[in-house]
């Protein structure tokens, strides 16, 4: 995953709900401007000619959030841009945003009322919210394309979701194919161990290893000043304790993993005898959180964790309060590179997260997909035009075609003495702030090759030759975020992704929410020390009888029905 923008990355992650308007641009519709197509009118006769052009030209409608984190040059915008300008020369194919939105919320929100409304779906469009997924899919608005993507999909895009199969359950209904997972780098928001190298430094610390080491580090980091200010105020390890406990920024997963080895809370997880179990639930999850709890009470926490997302859980580590966090290795540029501007002495390094007593380990990993379809209108009659687009797309990740040195010249990089150059500041007609072609697309970002990406972290840190673009893109970074990037590979054996797929089931839905209020309050008072530890079987016994032993019969179902 490349440096992303932090507040967008948060709203993308997190899914808020505040509503939005346009983001300015002269041409993107707002939410209270929606021109609606005439889907009907759609000319089905179209072809591709020898040079893969369609003609007449294809029009796609679409919709998307459009934030701070799109960067436009030459007065353009969503709607008119280099990316939609190639399209339509390229193979006629014309893109028409029916309405932005300024974040992902109100995008979901606009989206959530076409299932109420008579406003018409766009032709394809982009879908992170899981109750939202589960409603299309049940909605009957949304193209079953089974048949479309054996038809028209290139081989290599079949290889990629043959390779990540088990990504399409969360888009199945029975023997229907309700839309495309959107691939992304698979493992970039896994997390490993930042720690304030200059404080590690100056209290002659050696890198914690294992979970004695971690606690070593974190009492000299809440008792012998590591600032050197005099002064009493900073603590060893934040971490986000309001939404979760395995979380993409501020993680506290590895903590739980270092005592089950498998389970983290928030997931599901295969046991032994072959069925899904709910990881927060699990007996070891109780000896993680005695451990919380005790370094709470030692003062190596932030006193205040459980009204803390990811967002304001980070932001104590760059304002100097703590001296680690668990984050992502793309984390080091920013929003972790901030740091710097609260102490310009500050040295970050990345580590591996410290094992358990037993050597046990494991992290949160995100979906594949981080959560983000594609859904299609079901009466878009043009597959075979969104399928030649998704696999010229892909060019970029095969360094093939139309984009092998990248996007479009002048934007993401520029040719000098006949070699691409990727730092926009060098380009022939330097460019301070580079805009993000890479966004235009109708995926929002980049469509990835699972876990290449770190493992060409991997590659480079260890001297390989730099043959394509690729690897020169990775050269141009920070050395410390290229080791981060290494380690962040050399860790895939810990990797905990949730091993559910599907939709929220029924009781998911009707109870789901107080379950999880239940969960995360009983967790929060036992860290703080306001419940004992034995709250944690109360807990599980409550959970089971509340809704959690039906949810699990209805998770193995399914698990079942898409692992016969």
């Amino acid at each position: 995953m490349k440096k992303k923008k932090w507040v967008s990355l948060m709203l993308a992650l997190v899914l808020t709900t505040a509503v939005g308007c346009s983001n300015g641009s002269g041409n993107a519709k707002t939410d209270e401007t929606t021109n609606t197509p005439d889907n009907t009118a759609q000319k089905e006769q179209t072809a591709q000619n020898d040079d893969g052009k369609f003609e007449p030209p294809v029009t796609i409608t679409t919709a998307r959030p459009v934030g701070t984190d799109y960067k436009f040059i030459n007065g353009e915008d969503i709607n008119n841009n280099v990316h939609n300008k190639w399209a339509k020369e390229k193979l006629g194919i014309e893109f028409k945003d029916l309405w932005n939105t300024a974040d992902n919320g109100a995008y979901h929100t606009k989206l959530r009322l076409s299932l109420t409304t008579a406003d018409q779906l766009p032709d394809v469009f982009i879908v992170q919210d899981i109750n939202l997924i589960a409603d299309l899919i049940q909605s009957g608005k949304v193209k079953d394309i089974g048949a479309d993507f054996e038809k028209y999909a290139s081989e290599r895009i079949k290889k990629i979701y043959a390779d990540n199969s088990d990504a399409m359950n969360q888009v199945r209904n029975g023997d229907q194919l309700l839309g495309l997972p959107i691939f992304a780098a698979g493992d970039g928001t896994n997390p490993l161990l930042w720690v304030r190298q200059d404080w590690l430094e100056k209290l002659n610390l050696k890198e914690p290893t294992t979970i004695e080491e971690f606690e070593t580090v974190m009492d000299a980091f809440t008792n012998q000043d590591p600032d050197g200010n005099g002064k009493k105020d900073t603590f060893g390890f934040s971490f986000a304790g309001r939404n979760n406990f395995s979380n993409w920024m501020s993680d506290a997963s590895f903590v739980f993993g270092a005592f089950t080895g498998k389970y983290i809370p928030g997931t599901w997880q295969k046991d032994e005898d072959g069925t899904l179990k709910y990881g927060s639930v699990q007996p070891e999850i109780k000896t993680g959180l005695g451990k919380l709890h005790e370094w709470y009470s030692k003062g190596y926490l932030d006193p205040e964790l459980a009204v803390l997302d990811e967002v304001k859980a980070t932001e104590s580590f760059i304002q100097g309060k703590s001296g680690m966090i668990a984050a992502p290795y793309w984390a080091y540029g920013w929003p972790l590179g901030d740091t710097k501007a609260t102490n310009p002495n500050a040295k970050l390094r990345a580590y591996k997260l410290p094992a358990g007593p037993d050597g046990k380990s494991a992290r949160f990993t995100g979906l594949v997909n981080e959560g983000k379809v594609m859904m299609f209108n079901k009466d878009f009659k043009h597959m075979d035009a969104f399928f030649a687009y998704f696999d010229k797309i892909y060019d970029f990740e095969f360094e093939t075609g139309d984009f092998k040195n990248g996007f479009f010249e002048g934007y993401d990089y520029a040719l000098v003495d006949g070699q691409p150059v990727y730092d926009s500041t060098k380009f022939p007609t330097p460019l301070e702030k580079a805009p993000s072609p890479d966004k235009y697309n109708l995926f929002w970002n980049t469509p990835k090759i699972p876990f290449q990406e770190s493992a060409t972290y991997d590659y480079i840190f260890n001297g390989n030759e730099v043959k394509n673009r690729s690897h020169k893109g990775i050269t141009i970074l920070d050395p410390e975020q290229i080791r981060a990037g290494a380690l962040n590979y050399q860790m895939s054996d810990i990797n905990a992704p949730t091993e559910f797929l599907g939709a929220p089931t029924e009781t998911m839905r009707s109870n789901g929410d107080n379950l999880k209020t239940m969960e995360m309050e009983t967790f929060v008072k036992i860290i703080y020390g306001n419940e004992p530890l034995d709250k944690f079987d109360t807990f599980v016994t409550d959970w089971k009888s509340k809704g959690g032993d039906k949810i699990d019969q209805e998770v193995n179902k399914w698990y079942k029905s898409v692992n016969p």
